[in-house]
């Protein structure tokens, strides 16, 4: 019996034994896999993050030959100059034209890209409704791009809402006998025949009595975009950042600040223009250019050729009256502003004379005969035969720029293009972690 007792204890401690050793090794085997696991895990997530980092390069190398390269969009050959961090995809999101992605493997990233927009065309573009008492000639206009036939679709006047010229419009065209509106413009052909009005009779664009939109005895020389956005189209600013915009060292704009009743604002900036080369000028007030302001600028740009000037004036009103012709560009830019009659205090009697009675009716035409408006509501007369020669913008949302006995517009591309506003590409604040 002691035997068997010693036998039966020996089996049940090689079995306790036995069982601890297979636990022992359940517990190893546990351990090791849940150690395999985080060496797994880690070395997902050091991949993960090596995949997430190579995107990121993509998104910067994208960005860095966009910003060079000055694009107006997302090119189609990112991935080929980029070539060297061998990502799946580089280049614009199928979406959406101005969001850059960047794929590497399994990892895709996404950036906004702010592109400056393209202008709308015209030699006159205004978020300001326009009044011409008298008639208005356009010589030359934006010439457009070519239509299927060959010929090109002007642009002479674009507004957002309304423009109306009492004694029609004369579009003169781009033809060969017509001054160029570049030096290297193809003259060879015309305006379209849709894109070229010539008209003697009240014409224009304004609501009809039911309310809608009518364009009378004008073509599509003429057109209304009530997306107009003159200020960000060219400078690439919303309006109420204006201050970036003036402060923008990129655009080198000479500043000035009017003080109350004072309009000469040719005198403050004339002395400081840099001969032979183009200037931009922002006055923050109102301005006055009289025959003496006009014949002082065509003096300084005949003996020094090349001196063109970019005129902005803001949150003022804006007077012109006499002869002649500035080379260079007019800017009327409005935010925050009131019209009031007693804007114009200040300005030459002359010149407040021409806010006559002879507005009164294209004014009932526009606003109805019961509007309370008068032609001292406005922010912009100009009164003569005068002009910028390289096009003129209005952004003041819906104030009024009238013209006296005519409105002659001439488009030089040249003359446009001198001015640096050139805006480059850059992120969209928050679409990504704002490198």
């Amino acid at each position: 019996m002691a035997v068997m007792k010693q036998a039966q204890q020996g089996a049940v401690t090689l079995l306790i034994t036995t069982l601890l050793l297979v636990l022992a090794l359940v517990v190893a085997l546990g351990s090791y896999r849940s150690l395999f696991f985080q060496i797994k895990r880690a070395q997902n997530e050091v991949q993960a993050r090596q995949q997430h980092w190579r995107a990121e390069g993509g998104l910067e190398c994208g960005y860095s030959h966009i910003m060079n390269n000055k694009n107006s969009s997302i090119p189609n050959n990112l991935n080929t100059l980029c070539v060297d961090l061998e990502l799946t995809y580089l280049s614009a999101d199928p979406t959406n034209a101005s969001t850059l992605m960047s794929q590497y493997q399994m990892t895709t990233l996404k950036k906004n890209i702010l592109f400056q927009r393209g202008r709308s065309p015209g030699a006159i573009r205004s978020t300001s409704d326009l009044i011409v008492f008298g008639s208005t000639l356009i010589s030359p206009p934006d010439p457009g791009p070519k239509n299927s036939d060959g010929k090109y679709e002007c642009a002479a006047i674009a507004v957002a809402k309304y423009v109306i010229a009492t004694a029609g419009v004369t579009n003169n065209g781009v033809g060969s006998a017509i001054q160029k509106p570049s030096a290297v413009f193809d003259n060879s052909a015309d305006c379209a025949p849709t894109h070229k009005t010539n008209s003697s009779s009240q014409s224009g664009i304004w609501k009809n009595s039911s309310g809608l939109y009518e364009a009378v005895d004008v073509k599509n020389d003429i057109y209304r975009d009530e997306t107009l956005n003159p200020f960000k189209d060219l400078f690439g600013y919303e309006r109420g950042e204006w201050e970036k915009a003036r402060d923008d060292t990129e655009f080198k704009f000479l500043s000035y600040t009017m003080t109350s009743g004072d309009v000469d604002c040719v005198s403050k900036f004339k002395g400081a223009l840099v001969l032979g080369q183009p200037n931009q000028v922002w006055i923050d007030g109102s301005c006055q250019l009289n025959q003496a302001s006009i014949d002082t600028m065509s003096t300084i740009q005949n003996a020094h050729p090349g001196t063109y000037l970019f005129l902005l004036v803001h949150n003022g009103v804006l007077g012109i009256r006499g002869s002649g012709s500035i080379q260079g560009v007019l800017f009327h830019f409005n935010s925050g502003f009131a019209a009031d009659t007693a804007n114009w205090n200040g300005f030459d009697t002359e010149l407040i004379a021409d806010l006559n009675a002879n507005f009164d009716a294209p004014i009932k035409t526009l606003y109805g005969s019961a509007t309370t408006l008068t032609p001292k509501h406005a922010t912009y007369l100009q009164s003569g035969s005068f002009q910028f020669t390289g096009g003129m913008a209005f952004d003041t949302q819906g104030q009024i720029a009238l013209f006296y006995n005519s409105l002659r517009l001439q488009y030089n591309s040249d003359i446009e293009n001198s001015f640096s506003f050139s805006v480059p590409p850059r992120w969209q604040k928050g679409s990504w972690n704002d490198l």
